[in-house]
């Protein structure tokens, strides 16, 4: 019988911004409810923390049979989780364009972290989007994240199981100071044998660079050469992208390769000692999860380092705003609805739960519920198969593998009290 290893929960996209509503701008049909976004944030803890019957349906989402079978049995168990993780785009880009700039992104940001930070016992670990980047330099978001994590949150407790946790470095590439060389990408480990992974999607980016550095030129040279210009405004659009071409946007990016070097060394590590490795970041790695025009430049040398490596079983995901899922080579990719796009009267939020053969996510109001099995474990190389074995299972979906639905029931039954009480994270920069 698998052994769940640890429950966490998934937030994306938040946005929050001290404005009234408005359309999206890509799309006039659907509204950003930007001061209703931290009302989402504390939805999705008071169904975590078990204070409020925030319902995993809504009008938005009718749960199957199986669903409820999950939802009713686990109800009846500890669903505490042991940590957040914060998908990118924390705050809107809007708060940079007020008159007192700094100081409305500083406010906005203190007040969403503020949300963050009220439960003592669950630390949330942020991964950087663009809107962060529209607000901050690369090393004060570094600062503000560090300290809401070790200084806000204090997750060095040993009351709340949180041990081995030492504040983090000011890390830079080259032992500078340079805000422009902060690293934003880092590891952590929520139990042994499991370890996840933050990518910095925008590590070569027109966005938390100054012009002179040689990750904003390489990244400008590369736009120019898909716009047919230097124009920032230009660059955030798609008008002269078709295809996969329209990913070339400002407010995507690339992962460097000093950045693929370290995740390769690190799936490597893993390989070796037998360890499921999860990895998330902002922006899509998978146009079969996200639209082409929310993918990283570099996708595919990520996904190619993923395929290289049997441990690496899921990449988790925002920026599209939109829930999607696809399996390639073993590995699960799954992008989540945005916050800020989500109306009052539901909800976009996960709870998922890592077990030593699959990922179960229960969606609440706009995202999807999935049961994931893994295959790579067991598919002996890294680079392929596997896909006929570890087929979707959506739990929303008719069809769902009644027998594995059932195993993830039992497993719930045996293994809920270990949930959020022998949690160890280490983390590593």
């Amino acid at each position: 019988m698998a052994k769940q290893l640890v429950r966490f929960g998934v937030v994306a996209d938040v946005q929050y911004a001290d404005s009234d509503d408005r359309p999206a701008w890509y799309d006039p049909s659907k509204t950003r409810y930007y001061r209703n976004a931290l009302n989402q944030v504390r939805k999705a803890y008071d169904q975590w923390i078990g204070s409020s019957g925030c319902s995993g349906s809504s009008d938005s989402q009718v749960l199957s049979t199986d669903q409820q079978m999950i939802d009713n049995y686990s109800n009846n168990f500890n669903k505490k989780i042991g940590f957040v993780l914060q998908l990118g785009d924390i705050i809107d880009g809007l708060n940079a364009n007020s008159q007192e700039a700094h100081d409305s992104s500083l406010r906005a940001i203190r007040r969403t972290l503020n949300q963050f930070e009220c439960h003592k016992t669950i630390p949330a670990f942020h991964t950087v989007g663009n809107h962060e980047l529209y607000n901050f330099t690369r090393k004060e978001l570094a600062e503000l994240f560090r300290d809401s994590l070790f200084k806000k949150l204090k997750v060095d407790s040993d009351s709340i199981g949180l041990n081995e946790l030492k504040l983090l470095p000011d890390r830079c590439s080259t032992g500078s100071t340079d805000s422009d060389d902060m690293l934003l990408y880092y590891k952590f480990y929520p139990q042994p044998g499991l370890k996840l992974i933050s990518l910095d999607c925008f590590d070569i980016s027109v966005l938390g660079h100054e012009p002179t550095h040689p990750k904003y030129q390489l990244a400008a040279d590369i736009l120019a050469r898909y716009h047919g210009c230097r124009d920032m405004d230009v660059w955030d659009t798609e008008t002269r992208l078709v295809g996969p071409d329209r990913r070339y946007q400002a407010s995507n990016g690339a992962i460097s390769r000093e950045q693929i070097q370290w995740l390769d060394e690190e799936l490597a590590e893993s390989d070796s000692m037998g360890e499921l490795v999860i990895v998330f970041g902002h922006v899509g790695l998978h146009p079969g999860s996200s639209d082409w025009n929310t993918v990283c430049w570099n996708y595919d040398e990520v996904v190619d380092c993923f395929n290289r490596h049997r441990s690496v079983v899921g990449y988790l995901s925002g920026h599209s705003h939109s829930s999607g899922y696809t399996l390639a080579n073993g590995v699960h990719y799954i992008t989540f609805h945005g916050i800020v796009e989500t109306p009052p009267d539901t909800e976009a939020f996960a709870s998922v739960s890592v077990y030593e053969d699959r990922l179960v996510i229960e969606g609440y109001g706009y995202e999807k519920s999935r049961v994931l099995p893994f295959s790579r474990l067991t598919s002996g190389s890294g680079g392929g198969g596997g896909n006929e074995i570890a087929d979707e299972i959506n739990v929303n979906n008719n069809n769902t593998n009644n027998n594995l639905i059932q195993q993830t029931i039992d497993d719930l039954a045996n293994n809920m009290e270990d949930m959020s009480i022998n949690t160890t994270v280490k983390v590593e920069v």
